[in-house]
């Protein structure tokens, strides 16, 4: 009965072996015909306006979380606002980071932003890529560095629509 019993796992093992490889065949024939098939097209950035240089307002600096806030003249969003969150991994090289924003064109006119990417720290620079969603509709490839010691937040700012 013992033996039976061995013989019957052992059968099972090979047979779900044969599964596996059978999945595994499956699955890398898919991938494989995706590619074969993929329309392989370039990412193309344009930047959506100038280069800008946002004045830092604040900086709260936290063991979980710091702020930095600035402000500036961006052309096409007006006068505007951001506010940036920073998280830190572990050994607090860098981390990721939300935002939330908003342009003030004229009194009857504004825009708002929020997003989020990730940071890194580049000496005493921090530098952040990240995804800005705009109230207009509009997603934005954010390219930013933040020196500390200028207190200046330079915007790179790459329209993704």
């Amino acid at each position: 009965m013992l033996i039976l019993s061995i013989k019957m796992m052992l059968k099972l093992i090979i047979n779900l072996g044969n599964y596996m490889n059978y999945v595994i065949t499956v699955m890398l024939a898919m991938v494989m015909s995706s590619l074969a098939f993929a329309d392989h097209h370039s990412l193309t950035l344009e930047a959506r306006q100038a280069r800008t240089e946002l004045t830092i307002t604040s900086l709260d600096l936290g063991n979980e979380v710091s702020v930095i806030t600035a402000e500036a003249d961006m052309g096409e969003y007006g006068k505007t606002y951001v506010s940036y969150h920073l998280t830190y991994n572990r050994d607090g090289s860098g981390g990721y980071y939300t935002v939330q924003g908003r342009g003030y064109i004229d009194e009857n006119t504004f825009f708002s932003g929020s997003g989020a990417g990730t940071w890194v720290r580049d000496g005493h620079l921090v530098v952040m890529t990240g995804i800005v969603d705009i109230s207009d509709g509009t997603q934005n490839l954010d390219k930013i560095i933040v020196n500390p010691l200028e207190r200046t937040l330079t915007l790179d700012v790459y329209a993704l629509d």
